[in-house]
């Protein structure tokens, strides 16, 4: 029996490990040298990584369009770490700045690459953990030059999605067909603007993923005929007609110009959660937010974007996304449980904000199971209603019955039958000692 109890197990685990086994075979490959921006880092940059940042002539008082070279280096600070125990950091004070990081990846010509990373930005003249200037809108975004220049100059640049992730981790990500043995992937984030300056203009970014998007596309050959081809005959051509008269054309009147349709800039979906402790699914005055929520932007099957309740009053705003119908998500931790819906579609429309709050609470455990009593009840008087009295004149008197007064009939024949029952038990003892001792 042991025996069969063991093989029994042994084939539970052999079922259990084959119904894993395709999960691990569909596991992408991250082909980025430290995704996650880990130490040693090198002029500021983690390694793997290398610099570049744009360079425009400064303008005084802030009053246009200028970029200066800023400070990159590893950040410490695990409130701003997303991945590993660092995160990439680049900022500048004051002056204007647009760069980032890029990398080199050896790759397979005419294969689809996806290319994401997180990213988190602040502008303010307060210290940190003071909130962002959202008056400001630095952008950041991640690209792919497909040709593996290295420039960030290169017209060939597919770039993402941009996204303005003030004081909350949020992703965004990219994808181009490779065009040759080699890549070059960019993060970069752009604080230029007018009126713009600040103390603080810094850029984090963190986990970053390069995996093939799809498989490399396929030669098909051209089939080739099986039997020769079939010639056909000329067919006579008529006589040509004698030419006519061509009349002359009306002169046609120069057109209105129309004036130029402005450029679309896309709708905004911003997100926040809530702390739904009393689990009624709206945030009242006395509920917090909750941090480390996960929310997911989609569209068409694919994710657009991704980001991370900070935990504050400031949502996450994923800005700038073409006009449709999206599908947004959130994703709390094992020990959160969720007390509104989980997703939700929501229709973008260009030039407007959409406002979304998921809520969420601590697992409650199980309630202990409680021995029945008879609840007390308690008189509620209707509006309009007439009470009634419950002492003195008027009072209804309730009429007591054998089942409500004392132990009634059947109480007193259960209590006989039991009386009998230990009578008839002491008399055996009895005898049983006797026996006993006369032995």
């Amino acid at each position: 029996m042991r025996k069969l109890q063991w093989l029994a197990v042994v084939a539970l685990l052999a079922i259990l490990g084959f119904g894993q086994m395709p999960q691990r075979l569909e596991a992408q490959t991250n082909l980025l040298s430290n995704p996650s921006f880990e130490e040693p880092y090198s002029n500021g940059a983690a390694q793997g990584w290398g610099r570049w940042h744009e360079e425009a002539a400064k303008v005084a008082d802030c009053a246009g369009r200028y970029s200066v070279q800023p400070k990159w280096g590893p950040e410490f600070n695990g409130a701003i770490i997303l991945d590993g125990a660092r995160s990439q950091a680049v900022g500048n004070q004051f002056d204007t700045w647009r760069g980032g990081v890029v990398q080199d990846v050896a790759v397979t010509a005419g294969t689809t690459y996806r290319f994401s990373a997180w990213g988190w930005l602040r502008t303010s003249n307060d210290q940190y953990p003071a909130a962002s200037d959202r008056s400001t809108n630095p952008r950041i975004r991640m690209g792919i030059n497909p040709t593996g220049s290295g420039l960030w100059t290169s017209s060939a640049i597919v770039w993402s999605n941009a996204i303005s992730p003030h004081d909350a981790w949020q992703q965004t990500a990219v994808e181009a067909t490779a065009t040759g043995a080699k890549i070059s992937v960019f993060v970069e984030a752009d604080f230029t603007g007018t009126g713009f300056c600040r103390a603080h203009l810094d850029a984090w970014f963190d986990k970053a993923e390069l995996t093939t998007s799809a498989p490399p596309p396929t030669n098909t050959p051209v089939p080739q005929p099986t039997s020769p081809p079939v010639v056909v005959p000329p067919t006579a051509v008529p006589p040509t007609a004698a030419p006519t008269a061509v009349p002359t054309e009306t002169p046609v009147p120069s057109p209105t110009p129309i004036p130029p349709t402005p450029t679309p800039t896309g709708g905004s979906i911003c997100i926040n959660a809530f702390g739904d402790t009393n689990a009624n699914g709206l945030h009242e005055t006395n509920e917090g937010y909750m941090a480390g929520i996960r929310f997911t932007i989609a569209q068409g099957g694919g994710i657009v974007s991704e980001g991370v309740s900070p935990g504050t009053a400031t949502p996450v705003c994923f800005e700038g996304l073409p006009t449709g119908a999206y599908q947004v998500a959130q994703t709390v931790p094992g020990t959160l449980e969720m007390t509104t819906v989980g997703n939700i579609t929501i229709n973008v429309e260009e030039g407007k904000t959409v406002g979304i709050e998921f809520g969420s609470r601590v697992k409650q455990a199980a309630p202990a199971t409680e021995v029945a009593t008879q609840p007390t009840a308690t008189a509620t008087v209707a509006a309009g209603a007439t009470a009634v009295p419950t002492e003195g004149e008027g009072a209804l008197q309730p009429t007591e019955t054998a089942s409500s007064a004392g132990l009634g009939v059947w109480g007193l024949v259960g209590l006989g039958v039991i009386g009998l029952a230990v009578v008839l038990l002491m008399v055996l003892l009895a005898v049983v000692v006797m026996q006993q001792r006369k032995a």
